[in-house]
């Protein structure tokens, strides 16, 4: 049985933070909550948490970084972590490295990939990641469907005034590569928000969001935060449009039902919090272990609740989606 947070919000999965390294250096990320530093758990310790974990009723696994293929035994991590979940186990990646790989992850156990593809145009995609490896990145789509790790859901943050106008594209990228395109809210904490770089570049997926709702032919949600998804028709087919808005929404913080762990081996209770982090690194006793992964969920809070909806000036200039 799981466990619940005072809220009563069930911890039914994890997302683990690989390492902290990663060979793009997009702007606006978030890196999971954590300083860049060279910290690894190594896949014993990742197996043994993932072993209590599942103990308490999780079953579904996200493995993150950093970047986490740069790390040379990911295919013995899945395989670890397979050995106790039967639910769903799926990575975020860039894909640089994953025409390499995927067959191989795929026969560890990993079920399927969300591939970070934040404009389909050279220039722009060297502006947000400083690389040069679109090509690669397109290819990393084709490999994950080839391996079957699918669905591949393309991770697109939106940004203001930048890559808005790529959606049109993207969708019909998606719909080609039978893929799931996940448009994401540039996020950040309370104090982020007034920092110059988020006002210039975060928009509100409002107008975003009506404008591929009211052109849905059907819509369902994701388990985790309620998200919605919708199917829609593109230029290139049918295609399902999936939405991450988790600035100031109560809405999405109510329905999380994760719990995290970073790369330095701590009890992550929140992406936007550190202060209630539980170091578990070197402990080996099982029952040690447990007692921390309980205090972990006793600690999980909302970061936005009801009440905190009202976002800065700025936040509310949503651009309009054209897509004629």
């Amino acid at each position: 049985m799981p466990l619940f947070d005072r809220y009563g919000r069930p911890v039914l999965s994890l997302r683990i933070q690989l390492n902290t390294t990663c060979n793009f250096k997009c702007f606006f990320c978030h890196m999971e909550g954590t300083d860049i530093n060279g910290e690894e758990l190594t896949p014993d310790e990742i197996e043994r948490i993932v072993k209590i974990s599942h103990d308490f009723g999780v079953n579904k696994i996200k493995i993150t970084g950093g970047e986490p293929t740069l790390r040379p035994d990911i295919v013995e991590i899945i395989e670890r972590i397979r050995r106790h979940i039967t639910g769903n186990i799926s990575m975020t990646t860039n894909g640089t490295m994953l025409p390499k790989i995927a067959k191989d992850l795929k026969a560890a156990g990993l079920d399927r990939v969300n591939i970070s593809l934040h404009s389909p145009d050279d220039e722009r995609f060297h502006f947000i990641t400083g690389t040069w490896m679109l090509k690669r990145v397109m290819e990393a789509v084709r490999s994950a469907n080839d391996a079957k790790l699918t669905p591949v859901k393309i991770n697109f943050v939106v940004l203001k005034d930048l890559n808005v106008k790529d959606i049109p594209r993207m969708l019909e990228i998606a719909a080609e590569n039978n893929a799931i395109l996940q448009l994401i809210e540039y996020e950040t904490d309370r104090e982020g928000e007034y920092s110059e770089e988020y006002r210039k570049y975060h928009v509100s997926l409002n107008p975003i969001e009506e404008e591929i709702r009211k052109r849905s032919i059907d819509v369902e949600y994701n388990d985790l935060h309620n998200r919605p998804r919708y199917l829609i028709r593109s230029n290139a087919g049918l295609v399902k449009v999936e939405f991450v808005k988790p600035q100031r929404n109560p809405d999405f913080c109510a329905h999380c039902t994760r719990l995290r762990i970073t790369s330095r081996g701590e009890f992550k209770t929140c992406l936007m919090r550190s202060d209630t982090n539980i170091p578990f690194k070197g402990i080996t006793d099982e029952n040690v272990l447990k007692d921390l992964f309980r205090k972990a969920v006793a600690l999980r809070e909302p970061y936005w609740k009801p009440g905190d909806e009202q976002r800065i000036e700025e936040s509310d200039s949503g651009e309009i989606l054209d897509l004629k």
